[in-house]
């Protein structure tokens, strides 16, 4: 037996190994969930999709408010999606348009690399609504937009814009 199987049987793990693995196993629950929706009840599935993962970002910006201490301004948004970006492995810039709108780059998103595996981008009904909700959720009378939808080429940019004070 290998040292690394030796290792993981015991549960000797490393932390760097547990991460990646957990990243890519969400990854793929989140693609595989969007196309097996998709093929058995089209447009009906992928609009079910988008409302599981609506409802996940609003229960996640309540948390991340409770647990990070963010408070309701544009800033805490922004920091809530940075925080996300960095468990799930996403390169993230960001680009203050003005005091009331915020836009973030993305390098690279690992979930569009796995949209990319499969050669279907499902941005709209899986992240879209997810970071959308969480940044609703947390800076209250914003809106987020997709300045640059993901193409096959490049990930998306995306915005959190301020239209209530």
């Amino acid at each position: 037996m290998g040292l690394m199987r030796t290792a993981a049987v015991k549960g000797i793990i490393p932390a760097g190994n547990k991460v990646t693995e957990l990243r890519n196993n969400l990854m793929r629950l989140m693609t595989m969930t969007a196309v097996v929706m998709e093929e058995r009840f089209g447009q009906d599935g992928l609009d079910a999709v988008a409302e599981v993962f609506r409802r996940l970002g609003e229960e996640d910006a309540k948390a991340l408010k409770d647990r990070l201490g963010l408070d309701s301004a544009l800033k805490d948004a922004l920091d809530a999606w940075i925080v996300i970006g960095n468990i799930m492995g996403t390169k993230i810039e960001t680009n203050w348009v003005s005091e009331n709108h915020v836009e973030t780059d993305h390098p690279f998103c690992p979930q569009h690399a796995s949209f990319l595996e499969i050669g279907r981008l499902y941005c709209e009904p899986v992240c879209q609504p997810y970071v959308g909700a969480v940044a609703t959720g947390i800076a209250q009378g914003s809106r987020m937009e997709v300045p640059r939808p993901a193409t096959l080429e490049k990930a998306c940019k995306k915005a959190i814009v301020l239209t209530d004070k």
